[in-house]
């Protein structure tokens, strides 16, 4: 096929810039050939499932192949997608791009950026990323779109890419973060609100006799207790307490802090607001005295802390059943506290894995607790956290456990920073993967061994994907048709091995073997075609691969040399 490499290149040149497709006649006339010659050609090119083709009536129109996966996977994305090659030309795009800018997907491709109606991308900007990506550099940045009179928010990746000609190119990936942006501004001002609220509150001030009643109250007090603060003046302020018990311990407050010297005290009380309801209040008080060092009263800065005190048992709440969850995982987790480089924490699975006892590790450090071996990994892995500030994934540790023989730790690390983003704790997280490790190595000691078999064997054994490409071929098939296993994996069976004259039947025979519609002939006489050109009589014995499910994934294909050829 290699001879007609240049013919052939020259047909997908000309069907590229006629995205809508060209007729025999068409294509023969922009290169020259024969129509003959060119229907032959787009044949080759339809069974390696570069073109298309579609009638129209008695004319054939061929096309570049929609069925690469780069398409079909770009439309099942969510994103925004644009592929472009080197000369910035629309080489592919998906159906949410075009749904976006309300362009038919046909009036994209083969037009170059700028004078498409994506025109908007042809910024010296973005022209430098692309520039970047096309010599290998990938890039992300966001992006600010207005359409419509709405402003839209897009994350754009330029990915370099290799084309289905193998030359470079470009995927432009757009990715819609417009409610996140509008979520993140609505949550920034939210908090600047509550900033804001938290900033002009005032804490109520009330002024009590020696008798406990309320001879001044601020207006923050009617926010407090639900009463005007005229009609809270001349109240002792042990009505507003429901408890008789919480009343004598006020009263016992009060007259204990008389003879401390005048200095206020914290006190933390209930009291009934006007719907009923209980209110926590924490309160600073100080007795008042006059010039003659009476007592005339008292005076109370006071604060709403019930909710919280519900935010307090929340949290209490919820470190316990964090605290649940750390305790009951498999997962083995400790924490280490980075001023002075002491564990703080250990789970239960991390206790009985390295045989600690957790009262007693706590505030130790890693050389105390741990054979050097792991402390020395350990330490490589804070250091990494600290210098990047982000969580790593180690290498495996493989180590040896008294009474448990070698394991393996798949082991990760992750930064606890503190409310001024600087690095407080690092957060060890370790799962005993000694299991899956075993397995991993037993797979591949099974498949090696199985292609030592394959390798030994003394006819050709091929494995043939469902879409036609090479899997696996053995040494003695590389032998018998002059190719390394390397040259020939993932290119299509039919185009390397099976002779022109039968190619298409052979092609059709085996689709509708790998449909189920068809059994393997055993122990069928053909041809197989080598790498030199020439061809080799071979008896075939055919059977199918399937899937746990019963479904053909694959066809082995075992060839010997026939014994009627010299």
């Amino acid at each position: 096929m290699d001879s007609y490499a240049e013919e052939l290149e020259k047909i997908m040149s000309v069907l590229k810039t006629t995205p809508r497709g060209m007729s025999v006649s068409d294509i023969a006339a922009h290169i020259s050939l024969n129509r003959n010659t060119v229907s032959r050609y787009l044949d080759m090119l339809r069974i390696s499932g570069q073109v298309d083709m579609k009638n129209y009536g008695k004319a054939k129109v061929f096309f570049i192949s929609q069925r690469a996966p780069i398409s079909a996977i770009i439309n099942f994305s969510s994103d925004m997608v644009v592929v472009l090659d080197s000369s910035q030309v629309i080489v592919q795009t998906n159906d949410h791009l075009c749904n976006m800018i309300g362009v038919a997907k046909e009036d994209l491709i083969g037009e170059e950026i700028r004078n498409s109606s994506l025109v908007g991308f042809d910024h010296p900007l973005i022209n430098n990323k692309i520039q970047a990506a096309l010599e290998g550099e990938e890039t992300t940045d966001e992006i600010r779109i207005v359409k419509g009179g709405a402003e839209q928010f897009y994350r754009i990746r330029i990915i370099p890419t290799v084309l289905s000609d193998s030359s470079p190119g470009v995927t432009i990936i757009l990715e819609d973060i417009t409610e996140k942006k509008v979520a993140e501004e609505a949550l920034k001002d939210s908090e600047k609100n509550y900033r804001s609220l938290v900033e002009e509150i005032n804490d109520a001030i009330l002024d009590l006799d020696e008798e406990y009643n309320v001879t001044y109250a601020s207006p923050r007090t009617s926010h407090i207790l639900g009463q005007e603060s005229g009609a809270i003046l001349g109240k002792s302020l042990l009505e507003f307490i429901e408890d008789e018990d919480k009343r004598v311990d006020v009263e016992t407050f009060f007259s204990g802090i008389c003879t401390n010297g005048g200095s206020a005290e914290l006190f933390e009380c209930s009291v009934m607001n006007s719907a009923g309801k209980p209110v926590s209040l924490e309160s600073s008080i100080c007795p008042k005295y006059d010039e003659m060092g009476v007592l005339t009263g008292f005076r109370i800065v006071c604060r709403d802390i019930t909710e919280r005190n519900k935010v307090y048992r929340d949290l209490f709440k919820w470190k316990s059943f964090l605290n649940s969850i750390f305790e009951n995982i498999p997962t083995m987790v400790m924490v280490k506290e980075m001023k002075k480089g002491r564990y703080i924490f250990f789970n239960r699975a991390s206790e009985e894995f390295f045989g600690l006892d957790r009262k007693k590790a706590n505030g130790k450090m890693g050389c105390e607790l741990f054979h050097d071996k792991i402390t020395e990994y350990l330490i490589s892995g804070d250091s990494e956290v600290v210098s990047t500030g982000n969580s790593i994934e180690m290498p495996d540790l493989r180590i040896n456990m008294p009474r448990k023989g070698e394991r393996i730790l798949r082991v990760r690390k992750s930064p606890v920073k503190g409310p001024d983003s600087t690095l407080e704790y690092i957060m060890t997280i370790a799962d005993d993967i000694t299991s899956i490790r075993k397995a991993e190595e037993e797979t591949v000691r099974q498949r090696d061994m199985a292609q030592g078999y394959l390798d030994v064997a003394g006819v050709m054994i091929a494995v043939i994907r469902e879409d036609g490409t090479i899997e696996r071929l053995n040494k003695k098939g590389c032998e018998m048709t002059g190719y390394s296993e390397n040259e020939i994996l993932g290119r299509d069976w039919f185009s390397l091995f099976v002779p022109e004259e039968i190619r298409n039947t052979s092609k059709k025979t085996f689709e509708e073997i790998v449909s189920g519609n068809l059994v393997p002939y055993p122990d069928k006489i053909g041809t197989i075609m080598r790498k030199d050109g020439t061809e080799k009589e071979v008896i075939w014995q055919n059977t199918l691969l399937r899937d746990n499910e019963g479904n053909i994934t694959a066809m082995v294909s075992s060839a010997s040399e026939s014994r009627f050829v010299e």
